[in-house]
């Protein structure tokens, strides 16, 4: 009880700071992954694979998109035991300053006029950095948060990070959509940097307010009571290897469909003969949705339990894929912010129902590890080729999103099906440094 008392008493003094401090990394990390695939999707098939062609050309960007999604596990490995073993709040700073470097510095590339095969080559090697602080950048900022918060608001609280992805996804969309309104030569020259390097300024600021940020309480009573494990993350994969595995499928939707509607709809409006700034402005719109769903959901799994919650989310994404393709065929602008108001409001609100639950399921001497790398390993199998794969399955049904659009309804189904073999855990103590439900870390791990 004294313990519960001292956790309440220090999130009622560190609040202002913590919850900034955890947006702007996801701010951060949604704006890297935006800007990159918008810049994808738009000119690096001309800047970096210019003697491709147009097919080829846009396959080669969406394949660095994905590359960097191959190092986000390993990055959830590093990061995920050095929150495990020695604090949430240093892997969150390491994160915060992998992702923010790598941005600027692919700001700062010369294209492949300028550097031939050097460029996309060092294109890729940037994306392997930023995909090193991205691997446990969420999953940090949610743990961070969920266990400061009061238990029985812990769903609202925790989803709130994921506000960041708004933030991030939206303020990508205005400045892409601000140097997009440039004349070709002047983007291609120069234009296409900028959001890149205004990314220092934003991990400038996020650095400082997290610098200012203390130390889980969660953490520092398992470090006094000596329960974090000595491999936190071998000691996970032998206690819940199935629950590790369910909520890997679960993230399926956040793995999968988020990013054919962030990346690849682009592309796909673009050969509608849609403009890129109607393209821009749907996308800011279906974010704002998308951000307002997100704590409403979060509340939801506080009053209705967080496998609830998942479900209707699951259900929802399942059904939402056809028409929102349906709505982009028409070319009408009105109907196509409509479109991304549905896929955006459906597989953003996912963060609001995962977020308290995904950090319930995993035991407090593995909490990082397990969370990080549950949404990680679906990322590299799906999130990084996700626009790659987008193309295949129209250009094989012809042009027609059909295809592409079951895939994301069956990565949904499959995500419902997951969470019903999941057992539900709101209300469970965080503060207990080994249990979680009915799950205890052996004492020889310890």
């Amino acid at each position: 009880m004294d313990a519960n008392l001292d956790r309440e008493a220090i999130w009622a003094e560190s609040r202002r700071r913590l919850t900034p401090g955890a947006v702007v990394g996801s701010l951060i990390e949604w704006y890297d992954i935006a800007v990159y695939g918008q810049a994808a999707a738009l000119v690096f098939n001309t800047l970096f694979f210019p003697s491709f062609s147009t097919t080829a050309g846009l396959v080669a960007s969406f394949a660095t998109f994905g590359v960097g999604y191959f190092a986000r596990p390993l990055g959830a490995i590093i990061f995920g035991h050095l929150g495990d073993k020695h604090g949430r709040r240093a892997s969150l700073v390491g994160t915060l300053v992998l992702m923010g470097a790598a941005t600027v510095v692919i700001g700062l590339l010369p294209t492949y006029h300028t550097a031939g095969l050097l460029a996309p080559v060092l294109l890729v090697i940037c994306r392997l950095v930023q995909g090193l602080g991205v691997g446990a950048e969420y999953a940090g900022a949610v743990i961070m948060v969920a266990e400061f918060a009061p238990d029985k608001r812990r769903g609202y609280f925790a989803s709130l990070p994921a506000s960041g992805v708004f933030l991030g996804i939206g303020l990508a969309a205005a400045v892409t959509a601000a140097v997009s309104a440039l004349p070709e030569p002047q983007l291609l020259a120069w234009g296409w940097r900028i959001p890149f390097l205004l990314s220092f300024i934003v991990v400038g600021i996020g650095l400082m307010i997290r610098l200012r940020v203390p130390e889980s309480p969660v953490f520092t009573q398992i470090k006094q009571a000596r329960a974090r494990t000595r491999l936190p993350l071998a000691t996970m994969l032998k206690v819940v290897p199935r629950r590790f595995l369910l909520a890997m499928v679960a993230n399926g939707v956040l793995a999968f469909n988020i990013y054919v509607v962030q990346t690849y709809s682009l592309s796909y409006l673009a050969s509608k003969h849609v403009s890129k700034s109607v393209a821009l402005v749907a996308l800011l719109f279906g974010c704002a949705v998308g951000a307002a769903a997100i704590p409403i959901i979060g509340k939801l799994s506080d009053r209705s339990g967080r496998k609830p919650a998942y479900l209707v989310v699951s259900a929802v994404c399942a059904l939402v894929p056809f028409p929102f393709f349906w709505l982009l065929d028409t070319r009408n602008a009105v109907l196509i912010l409509i479109a991304f108001g549905l896929a955006f409001g459906s597989c953003l609100a996912m963060f609001g129902s995962q977020a308290a639950y995904y950090v319930e399921l995993f035991p407090a001497a593995y909490r990082f590890s397990g969370f990080a790398l549950a949404r990680e390993i679906p990322g590299a199998a799906l999130a990084g080729p996700a626009p790659v794969i987008a193309v295949g399955l129209v250009t094989l049904a012809s042009g027609s999103p059909i295809l592409l659009a079951a895939a994301m309804a069956i990565v949904a189904a499959a995500g419902f099906v997951a969470v019903l073999a999941l057992p539900e855990t709101r209300g469970i103590p965080l503060a207990d440094p080994t249990k979680t439900l009915n799950v205890t870390v052996p004492t020889a791990e310890r």
